[in-house]
Formats: structure tokens, sequence, C-alpha cells
């Protein structure tokens, strides 16, 4: 696979001495990329990369950037934030390479990669088995859904169950929409209406359709609803004492990518191992969805 040469890169409410990258594409919608250098051929892993990444300094990512505290756009709409942002960091320092951020909408993230418009997706993209047919995950972090209503949880959800006949918001192409289909098949195999899923580009659409009572709730990666549901001046709030579908996060890279996905996972390895991989989550109090070592290939193990 040929890769194009481009020009470079809370509490969970809250994080002092935030790390932004300013992006440098024109249209932060359908791209973006962040400000990098030159390739350090001294740094510890630098070595292990494939040569055409070598050569490039780069590693092209394709994510969508609309998931505060994962990683999302400042008010000025280029300058990248968030505890995956400041990871990256950390891996740069590994590899001797910067990261080349491209923002996209979640649903056509794996297709380009797979034309190889990206070298990785990144971004609070859950490992699962389906996904493992097609593509590689190396996996970081372990984590949870959550559920995220209007003020007052007007529905009354408390159990999956509830879900039943209720309109839920998802973001297209992510794992929810699969965790409420089975749910749905649930329902309706116990005499219930189905659950009827509504799907949106991201998740300020998300949000929005619960405010405006379009959706009953959304469903979300729990860091994610962490930190919007408090900062939402009291309209959302996450339903408590459940949460659903545990899985790893992790960053996903072509099956025939064999050599890149190994040097990645080495260096996931390295920025747990040194200390900076808990440091970060530590600034978003995420630390209770860290992992002790980077694996390959982990849905089987949720």
């Amino acid at each position: 696979m040929s890769r194009p040469i481009r020009t470079t890169a809370l509490t969970a409410l809250t994080c002092a001495g935030l790390l932004v990258v300013t992006a440098c594409g024109s249209d932060s919608s359908a791209g973006g990329s962040s400000g990098g250098g030159e390739a350090d051929s001294s740094a510890p892993l630098f070595d292990q990369l494939p040569e055409d990444i070598q050569q490039a300094g780069q590693i092209t990512i394709g994510s969508s950037i609309d998931y505060p505290p994962f990683e999302s756009y400042a008010e000025d709409g280029t300058t990248l934030q968030g505890f995956e942002v400041e990871l990256a960091t950390a891996l740069e320092e590994q590899l001797g390479v910067t990261f080349d951020w491209q923002n996209a909408s979640f649903d056509t993230l794996f297709t380009a990669l797979r034309s190889g418009r990206y070298d990785i997706v990144y971004g609070a993209v859950n490992d699962t088995p389906e996904r493992e047919q097609t593509f590689d995950f190396v996996t970081y972090l372990q984590s949870s859904q959550a559920l995220v209503t209007a003020a007052g949880n007007p529905a009354g959800i408390v159990t999956e169950d509830d879900l039943c006949g209720l309109s839920i918001a998802i973001v297209r192409g992510g794992v929810q929409g699969d965790i409420l289909d089975a749910q749905s098949t649930a329902c309706t195999a116990a005499g219930n209406e189905p659950v009827n899923v509504l799907p949106f580009d991201g998740n300020s659409g998300e949000q929005l359709a619960v405010k405006q009572g379009q959706a009953d709730a959304m469903l979300e990666n729990y860091p994610t609803a962490a930190v919007f549901a408090p900062e939402s001046d009291g309209d959302l709030e996450i339903v408590p004492d459940l949460q659903l579908s545990p899985q790893f996060f992790g960053m996903v890279v072509p099956k025939d990518q064999t050599e890149l996905r190994d040097v990645l996972q080495q260096a996931w390895q390295a920025i747990i191992d040194d200390g900076s991989y808990a440091q970060v989550l530590d600034g978003y109090d995420l630390s209770d969805i860290a992992v002790e070592e980077a694996g390959i290939n982990q849905a089987g193990a949720n």
C-alpha cells in the first residue's frame, strides 16, 4: 500500500494546562492536518517504522474530530485538543514522526482507510469482532457505553429493557448501532416495540436531538458522555448505574500493514511504561479506562 506524502501535523470537565496542536486544514469539517516537522531518526522506534513512513516523516490519521474529551476542535475551529491528541504527541516522541490529522465523518473512515487515504484510523474507535475481519486494532483503552437523556430522564430509563419503543440517537457508523440493534431484537422477542435508532453524523447532532426532544436518549462512549453531559448547563444527564458493552478502543491499521501495527503497539507500550500515558489520562480523570498493556485485536477479550 503506497501512502501519499502530505504536509503534517478536565478532570472530565476541565484540564489545566491542556495541550493543543494547531491544525492547518482550511476546512475543519472535511479535513485538517496538525503542524509537524522533520523526522527524528534518533527516536527510539524510528528504525522500526515502514520505510515509506520514515521517508514521509509522518503517519496520516483519519479521525472524526467531534468527540471531547478524546479529540475535538477548540473554539477557533482549527486547534486540536483532547486526551487522545496528547497521547498522540507522546507517541510521536517514541516514533520520531508526526501525526497528520485528517477530519471526516466517522462512517467514511474505514472505507477511506481501505483505499489508502489514511495510514491509520484513530479516535474513540471500538475494537469489535466484525471490524477485526477487515482491520487490525492496536488497543490502548477499555471503556463502555453510556445512555444520556434530557434532564430528569423523562422516559424513565433504568435498564436496557426500558429502551424498547424509544428513540435513541447514535453516531452513524459507530458500534452503538449494533448494540441497539441487538437490544431491539430482544425487545421484539419479548413482545415489545423495537428500538427506534436515529443516526447522526457527529456528537453535536446527537446532543441536539435529545435536547430538542427528537430522541429520548443517546448512546455514546462513556468518557465522551462524562464530559458533555455535565457541561450542558443542566440540559443533559447520564443514566446512572447503566453502562453497556465494555470494549477496547484501538488504533485501526490495514491487515497488510503488520510492520506499522507492531511498531505502534510498541510505542503505546513505551508510553505506558514510562508513565506519560498515565499522566495524560490522570489529567482528565480517566485513569479508570487505562490498560496496563497495549494489545492487538482484543475484541474477544472484552
